[in-house]
């Protein structure tokens, strides 16, 4: 018999969903900002060594989807997507869900056109389910250790593709246990090359799941009864919400945009940095201060780095990732490439940085989106400056602006064109997204991406702008 989590789940993937103007605006803008970070992230050295390893390199994303099969294009992609830790969040299932879901989609949309208008709801369900099982599991999960964009993600783009593929609730209750049977991950590997290769797994095994349900191949029938996936994922404590009680839902417009390309729990810091900053006018921190930062236990589990060694490892390191805020005002994927990390001035401040953390209520809530990081600038005995800030820029207590989204974007290729691509304009690039997935129409100006890659280019290297300096102020 199929439990009752399992059948609503089932139902919900198979109805047909159509999505509110707020959640069709909401699914186009997840799937530009992954498009945007998988151009950034295609030419890292992750990326490249996962591509030669079958003897072909494609140039380009377009010549993943072009060239190298529906399941190697998914794969690399979402490790793209990846690499730069500059993909959409969600802070209550402590995941990123476009960068698994994205890729899976786009790579089935290429393969059988006649699902690329089915994109946009596919992409809603399955943000629903991987917030409902995080919902379900709660942050307990993500404590013990378990990478939830890994362990979550494959089931979720099992549902989503397979809502895509207008699969039936049998094929779907199949697609999502065999998703289950590869879903895994290991937060011990975020800073290294494993943390977007678990994302591009998550994404792989979920498409793959659905296209073996598709060809008639079966699962378990109930995946969440007992000593499936809920006992074994859960924390020590068991579950933290009663499935009985959690009902997935379409709103999209609880996923967080990142604006720093590092880890999400590093951005309250940045902000509090670059809000510091701004009002001492840019003024450099005296030596002998020391920068007293205050945190939630949980918001230090995966920041493990102390010293980073380079870009990948400077993504999880706290200190770093204030510093670089608090000695220029602003954090651009520039500071995570190079022997950036290593600058002395960056370095000067990151020995004044003394972090404490506050006690956390981490088995009575599902995210990450409590309490506040505050930070204090102190020489003796003297506050020189101090912030706090509760809101994690991006996400909705504090939505990045239509400018910051265009700036991310345009930065984005510029990147790619930094790296040896030729990144298409940012404007065409957006227009061209949504007309061939169905989506809403952009609104408003959109710069020409020569413009937009000229401006970057004008801009001190590690400016800000107006639009950053607002968040900034807003999240204080």
């Amino acid at each position: 018999m199929i439990g009752d989590f399992t059948a609503r789940l089932t139902q919900f993937v198979a109805a047909p969903h159509r999505l509110s103007e707020a959640d069709a605006e909401q699914a186009a803008l997840c799937v530009e900002d992954t498009v945007a970070v998988i151009y950034a992230g295609w030419h890292e050295p992750v990326v490249r060594q996962l591509a030669a390893l079958d003897g072909d390199n494609p140039a380009t994303p377009e010549g993943a989807f072009e060239n190298g099969g529906v399941e190697r294009a998914t794969f690399l992609t979402a490790v793209a997507g990846h690499a730069l830790d500059f993909d959409d969040v969600h802070t209550i299932s402590v995941t990123h869900p476009s960068v698994v879901l994205v890729p899976a989609l786009l790579a089935m949309a290429h393969a059988r056109p006649d699902t690329a208008g089915r994109v946009a709801s596919a992409l809603a369900v399955g943000t629903a389910v991987n917030v409902a099982l995080g919902q379900v599991l709660g942050f307990a999960h993500y404590d013990k250790g378990w990478h939830a964009t890994s362990t979550i993600g494959p089931l979720a783009a099992a549902a989503a593709v397979a809502h895509q593929l207008d699969l039936d609730e049998g094929a779907i209750g199949n697609a999502v246990s065999l998703a289950a049977s590869l879903a895994g991950g290991l937060q011990a590997n975020f800073g290294t090359m494993a943390k977007p290769i678990q994302a591009g797994n998550a994404a792989l095994f979920g498409l793959r799941a659905a296209r073996m349900a598709e060809a008639g191949i079966t699962g378990a029938p109930d995946i969440f009864a007992p000593r499936g996936f809920f006992d074994l994922y859960s924390g020590a404590d068991g579950v933290n919400g009663d499935p009985a009680e959690v009902e997935p839902r379409i709103v999209l417009s609880t996923v967080s945009r990142k604006l720093y390309p590092c880890c999400y729990l590093t951005h309250r810091m940045i902000a509090a940095g670059r809000h510091l900053y701004t009002g001492r006018g840019g003024e450099a921190v005296p030596d002998g201060s020391v920068i007293e930062m205050t945190v939630p236990e949980g918001v230090m589990l995966p920041l493990h780095v102390t010293d980073p060694k380079d870009g990948m490892q400077a993504k999880f390191c706290a200190a770093y990732t204030l510093a670089v805020a608090l000695h220029q005002g602003q954090v651009v994927l520039a500071d995570f490439e190079g022997d950036n990390p290593h600058r002395p001035a960056v370095r000067r401040l990151m020995d004044m940085v003394a972090i404490e953390t506050t006690p956390d209520p981490r088995h009575e809530r599902t995210g990450v989106d409590h309490g506040t990081v505050h930070v204090r600038l102190r020489k003796g005995n003297a506050t020189l400056s101090e912030i706090s800030v509760a809101a994690h820029p991006g996400s909705p207590s504090d939505p990045a602006t239509p400018a910051e989204i265009g700036d991310k974007i345009a930065d984005c290729l510029q990147k790619y064109r930094r790296d040896g691509g030729v990144p298409p304009a940012a404007g065409a690039f957006r227009q061209d997204l949504r007309a061939r997935l169905h989506l809403p129409q952009l609104r408003g100006a959109m710069p020409d991406g020569e413009e937009a890659s000229q401006a970057l280019q004008d801009k001190p290297e590690h400016g800000t702008s107006a639009a950053n300096l607002a968040t900034s102020e807003r999240t204080t």
